[in-house]
């Protein structure tokens, strides 16, 4: 039986990551797609997104650490895994026998795998991180690169680079992009790389720029990366948040509601308590400016979020019961978007659906039915 308790859940719908999968491959055409599948898929459940894009013929798959990359091996993943972020030396044997693929951002760290791996009998494969303006993990020039070339105990597959403002329709960003695909065309072409620069901004606004493969983020799980600047494909929110209606309350004019007294009733009033709250990822800063959306209705939070609970006006909801559901996040109107949600708090979609906590068990829906309840072993 898929049962689940029906306090707070996230659903996820894989036929809108199918197509939104579609979607980016008409702009991308023959290159290959590394999905980026880093904090547990951006908060959807790496195993279920892995699976689901291997299906689709999703060979490479981009994590932040090594145990996000040992994580997606224990649940069968087979493609290669490219994990972006450092290995510290005590796991360079792990990187060896789950054939993970590193990322090297200096020719001092270049060499400490070398001679690990050469220690070991074996090339260890890399990709290397060309420094192009964002300031952090890269080499800055040629002759690093061709230094990292020369060492025998790597087995050095790609390059890339990382881009700061690809998802900017600012003249400037626009040129400063420009300059940071140049610098990285002028070290990396000719040298036999695989060669992947394009992130979901750099897949959606520079679909010129040369390379064999591209990695797809956010737009994979249907958000922009810079809301609300229109995109040219469309893509469907594949996690929406539900909760329901658990209790109801008739309230006097002057009645103030949840910590601080931030919010009096300035009527007669109804409203509903939400068994969801920031331990569940739904940030206290919605309080008194987030809406839920309850029998079409759209709801106001009243007064803070609390840790595990929210209040919300539903005088104007229509015939309104206990285990009523309620849209959290959900492509239903544009109030409870991801992305207009993380814009009510200056903020991006990716922290929203990344900060969904782990006692919220996924709901994996294909098909329009339920086919998997993940839970993580927390409550």
């Amino acid at each position: 039986m898929k049962k689940f308790l029906k306090r707070a859940w996230a659903e996820i719908d894989l036929d809108a990551l199918r197509h939104n999968y579609k979607e980016i491959k008409k702009l991308t055409g023959d290159k290959e797609i590394l999905a980026v599948v880093k904090a547990n898929a951006y908060g959807h459940d790496d195993k279920t997104v892995c699976h689901t894009l291997e299906e689709l013929g999703v060979k490479y798959f981009g994590v932040s650490n090594l145990w996000e990359a040992e994580k997606l091996r224990d649940q069968g993943i087979k493609g290669t895994i490219l994990t972006f972020g450092y290995t510290d030396e005590d796991y360079f044997d792990e990187l060896i026998s789950l054939d993970i693929t590193q990322t090297v951002g200096s020719v001092e760290y270049a060499e400490n795998l070398s001679r690990y791996a050469l220690s070991k009998g074996v090339k260890m494969p890399v990709h290397i991180k060309v420094n192009t303006g964002m300031t952090r993990v890269g080499i800055e020039t040629e002759e690093e690169l061709n230094t990292i070339l020369s060492l025998e105990g790597l087995s050095c597959k790609g390059i890339y680079t990382h881009y700061a403002v690809a998802d900017s329709d600012n003249p400037d960003d626009i040129n400063y992009t420009a300059s940071q695909y140049k610098k990285l065309m002028d070290i990396a072409r000719d040298k036999g790389l695989l060669i992947h620069s394009q992130n979901s901004g750099g897949i959606l606004y520079h679909g010129d720029f040369e390379g064999d493969m591209v990695r797809a983020g956010v737009i994979l799980y249907g958000n922009a990366p810079n809301y609300p600047l229109s995109m040219p494909i469309e893509l469907k929110q594949v996690m929406s948040i539900k909760s329901v209606v658990c209790q109801l309350k008739k309230i006097k004019k002057g009645t103030e509601i949840s910590y601080g007294r931030t919010f009096k009733a300035p009527c007669d009033m109804t409203v509903a308590v939400i068994p969801i709250g920031y331990a569940d990822g739904y940030f206290r800063g919605f309080s008194g400016k987030g809406k839920m959306l309850i029998n079409d209705v759209l709801c106001p939070v009243l007064g803070r979020v609390c840790m595990d609970q929210v209040i919300v006006d539903v005088t104007d909801v229509p015939d309104v019961k206990v285990n009523d559901i309620v849209y959290v996040y959900s492509d239903k109107c544009k109030e409870t978007g991801i992305d207009y949600n993380a814009d009510i708090l200056g903020t991006i979609g990716y922290e929203l659906t990344c900060a969904v906590a782990l006692r919220i068990p996924r709901v994996i829906i294909s098909g329009g039915e339920i086919t998997e309840i993940v839970r993580y072993g927390l409550i």
